[in-house]
């Protein structure tokens, strides 16, 4: 080979190792966590998962040893699995909890699907999941989503999608107030090989590690008052100083100690988590309790989400009819209502049947109809 070919493809041969190079090589393990936090916090993925209580002992109750071991079978039959979606540059989260127990031979679950849009502070809820309380959401209604609405006169000047941009610079100076020494390289074990990662980074975050965080989540959120928070900024201002001592305290009752693994990809992706968290209590009654959070992160980039709210498939809360026991007109009431809707007659007895089956916490009612009136003969015959 001639000497220029031979220098065009070492060249060459270095542009490609150099684009094949891990974004996260030769970082430290502080470096390369607080980088694939970063990352993730604005991406977009769907997420499945598992949370459940690996251990459970309370000595201090004076159960006899069998008892105790039904006791902690029972409860490691319980898990709680999560699947869903991200999307933040659209400001939608789907959650689809499901809440399980399971034994060889007995197995009983409950689902509740729910889509979230945060700047709308909108949400929708699988019709099926509400149907036993409300008739109205069965037969025609029976598949589909029904929507919750916060008025919009009381949102729409909440700075959502300006802190959701935020949202990974947030997370990097949270993650980078920890101590260098919290975080280590650790050994791909058969889950991280599943998931494909090539890198497994541990972060130990005992009592003295959560409180560096969660002070500097403080100082984040204040900032962030400071920057969006308008005409109340006082208020939230006043408010998060009140919530600090819960989130940047010790606890005498008890202690936690949380071990965080992340999965990590060679291009940076953030594959999965490994979470497991240890509470003990030091007085008394003795406790010690073990969870585990498994999460798996896929579609990078391309969520794709069960929910799908349309015009066809919502029906808006607000235009339920709800039955008495949730605080919704009684028969006679609504008897009342229509012969008030048939008259024109704007009378108190029907504003105050619409405002008990619209509560002002969510949108306002839609507009009613005109009901066609009813001379007496046809009443009769009805």
């Amino acid at each position: 080979m001639k000497p220029r070919m031979l220098v065009i493809a070492m060249a060459m041969s270095g542009l490609l190792l150099g684009g094949c190079a891990s974004p996260l090589a030769n970082k430290s393990a502080d470096a390369a966590a607080v980088q694939t936090m970063e990352h993730n916090a604005g991406q977009s993925y769907n997420f499945d998962g598992q949370l459940r209580i690996k251990s459970l002992d309370v000595p201090d109750l004076g159960v006899d040893p069998d008892q105790r071991e039904i006791v902690d079978e029972m409860l490691k039959s319980f898990s709680v699995e999560l699947r869903g979606a991200v999307d933040l540059k659209k400001s939608r989260v789907e959650v689809v909890p499901t809440f399980r127990f399971a034994r060889p031979n007995v197995e009983t679950w409950l689902r509740v699907p729910l889509l979230t849009e945060l700047n709308t502070m909108s949400f929708w809820v699988d019709a099926s999941a509400l149907n036993l309380a409300l008739p109205q959401l069965r037969g025609a209604n029976r598949d589909k989503l029904v929507k919750f609405q916060v008025p919009q006169d009381k949102v729409k000047d909440l700075p959502v999608d300006a802190i959701l941009a935020e949202l990974p610079q947030l997370v990097k100076r949270v993650y980078s107030a920890v101590d260098k020494k919290a975080y280590t390289f650790q050994p791909l074990d058969e889950r991280a090989k599943q998931l494909g990662a090539s890198y497994r980074i541990r972060l130990d975050a005992d009592e003295h590690v959560q409180s560096q965080m969660n002070k500097q989540m403080v100082v984040e959120v204040l900032a962030l008052v400071a920057r969006y928070g308008g005409e109340h900024k006082e208020k939230a201002a006043a408010l998060v100083h009140e919530l600090e001592p819960l989130l940047t305290q010790s606890h005498e009752e008890f202690t936690t100690n949380a071990q965080v693994d992340l999965l990590v990809s060679r291009s940076g992706e953030l594959l999965g988590m490994v979470q497991v968290y240890d509470f003990a209590s030091t007085g008394k009654p003795k406790m010690a309790m073990s969870m585990e959070a498994v999460t798996r992160m896929s579609n990078h980039g391309h969520p794709v989400f069960t929910m799908v709210p349309t015009a066809a498939n919502v029906v808006n809360f607000s235009d339920l009819k709800l039955p008495r026991w949730m605080g919704g007109a009684s028969h006679e009431q609504a008897d009342e209502v229509d012969e008030a809707d048939a008259s024109g007659d704007e009378s108190s007895v029907m504003t105050d049947a619409v405002e008990a089956s619209a509560p002002a916490v969510w949108a306002k009612p839609a507009a009613r109809k005109p009901v066609k009136k009813l001379n007496k003969a046809s009443k009769g015959k009805q």
